[in-house]
């Protein structure tokens, strides 16, 4: 059976090249949320919400890779085009998707075209590497790049076959054997460093990539039962080099394997793993977007989406599209949040927060939006405390409000008061370096020294491409401040989601 069959059905009749407001021409937009994801889409209203049941199918499907009793809590953010003429008014970079993540968590962006079916299958590979890395920051609390890179790749070849109720895992990804056959790959001590290689060009980027899928998929194949223990010595939280040399101690000539595994032969067999597909709820909730929503999910994506556009071009386009927004809804919470945010003056960000809140005091993303101005303009003050307390009591579940208030606290050497925020936001984004580099502090300043620099460790191997220049250099720059404070990393550590 295809998958992802919904998206099929928007190639045909598609006059328009953008993926504009219905009052400028646009098709409606809706918003379909089911129990793990949140849809925005000019799709009409039967296909999206035939993409969240599927999308649903997909996490699923995924979950098996780390047995049927996974199931991590939080919803992933999607906006789906219906084609790539849609994605492609924002940006110059022939992609067919992309993900980033936001103060709220995760958001994937998907191009309608790239996932449609043929008679024989979908490329839904780009959602589910990115699903993979989700999931997988609540299955392993330490992962060194190679391994998420790998497991990531490893599982978006997945195929899923509902009318047989199965799934299939661990299909070779053909390009990348081809790739690893033709041009070779790297050592597994070169992998190790990944991280510490900063900058490649895209040939170099995709040999680390193919390489790492490579060893993925012969661990699997090759030596299962170790692998897994490696794994399961990432899930109590230990450090992974010294997880990996006890798991594969004793192991001879692992290179002399990994060879005669790339290039084959009839003597080579490269298992593929079938897995029960567990029934997904079918607990759907659709509502029309309002015109001014729609200006303002237009406007993320000119600020978000991959490509050269400069910052000014890309502020001043975002800005039309608040300011048409607020023409037509000057009450709109998601577009006056949006423009609070992107604002570069911070005492005119602080006057427009303030005002949000006198408008809607019942929001606790208004209450964020006024302790983030407040601390942007310099006031670390007991107002900005009661915006951060405020915000986490009306979204408790909010990873960037109760971040912020573990920040605030640790800005201010309240350490003992932020605690419970920090290990809270580390609960909901295992794998967010920001939040993990907070919880790091609050450790650090509590005395907890080796906590801290195994939890500012874990920050550094979570930095993945995509990571904003100055949030790269920070937590950088504190591991080695800590290293210099605490001494060596520990071999092993607590999960960093633990209490007291």
């Amino acid at each position: 059976m295809a998958f992802l069959g919904w998206l099929l059905a928007c190639l045909s009749g598609c006059s328009s090249m953008r993926a504009l407001c219905p009052l400028e021409g646009g098709r409606p937009w809706v918003e379909v949320r089911s129990p793990h994801f949140s849809i925005r889409t000019d799709l009409d209203t039967d296909t999206a919400e035939d993409a969240a049941r599927e999308l649903e199918m997909l996490r699923q499907g995924l979950l098996q890779a780390w047995g049927g009793s996974f199931d991590p809590p939080g919803t992933v953010e999607v906006i789906v085009l219906r084609n790539r003429r849609e994605l492609s008014e924002f940006t110059n970079v022939g992609i067919e998707g992309f993900s980033a993540t936001t103060s709220e968590g995760p958001l994937l962006v998907m191009a309608g075209n790239s996932y449609a079916l043929s008679e024989d299958a979908a490329d839904i590979s780009t959602q589910a590497h990115e699903l993979t890395h989700y999931l997988s920051q609540f299955a392993l609390v330490r992962q060194p790049r190679w391994l998420s890179e790998g497991l990531a790749t490893y599982l978006e070849t997945i195929t899923l076959r509902p009318e047989r109720r199965e799934v299939i895992l661990g299909a070779l990804h053909a390009p990348f054997l081809d790739h690893v056959k033709r041009s070779g790959w790297r050592t597994l001590d070169e992998l190790w460093e990944w991280d510490r290689r900063g900058l490649m060009s895209s040939a170099e980027s995709r040999q680390y990539y193919a390489s790492a899928w490579l060893w993925v998929h012969f661990f699997i194949s090759q030596h299962s039962e170790r692998f897994e223990r490696f794994q399961k010595r990432l899930m109590r939280g230990e450090e992974p080099r010294s997880a990996w040399d006890e798991s594969f101690r004793g192991v001879k000539d692992i290179a002399g394997q990994v060879h005669a595994y790339a290039h084959g032969g009839r003597h080579v067999h490269y298992p593929r793993i079938t897995a029960p597909l567990l029934p997904v709820s079918s607990d759907i909730h659709t509502r029309l977007l309002d015109p001014a929503e729609v200006h303002a999910v237009r406007a993320r994506l000119i600020l978000l989406t991959p490509g050269a556009a400069p910052a000014e071009a890309r502020q001043e386009k975002a800005e039309w599209e608040m300011a048409q927004a607020l023409k037509e809804d000057p009450g709109n919470l998601t577009v006056a949040l949006l423009r609070i945010r992107s604002m570069g003056d911070p005492d005119q960000q602080l006057g427009f927060a303030r005002d949000l809140v006198s408008r809607r005091p019942e929001s606790g993303l208004a209450w964020d939006a006024l302790a983030q101005a407040l601390d942007a303009a310099g006031y670390a003050t007991e107002e900005q405390e009661a915006a951060r307390l405020r915000a986490a009591e009306l979204v408790p579940d909010s990873v960037g409000t109760q971040n912020g208030l573990a920040r605030y606290y640790a800005r201010t050497a309240q350490p003992e008061k932020g605690l419970g925020a920090a290990q809270r936001a580390v609960a909901l984004a295992p794998g967010n370096a920001s939040v993990l580099d907070t919880y790091s502090t609050i450790l650090f300043q509590l005395g907890r020294c080796q906590e801290a620099l195994a939890t500012q460790q874990l920050a550094v191997e979570v930095l993945y491409e995509g990571t904003p220049e100055r949030l790269r250099q920070t937590v950088h720059d504190t591991l080695a401040r800590y290293e210099a404070v605490c001494g060596a990393s520990p071999a092993a550590s607590t999960s960093p989601s633990g209490g007291e």
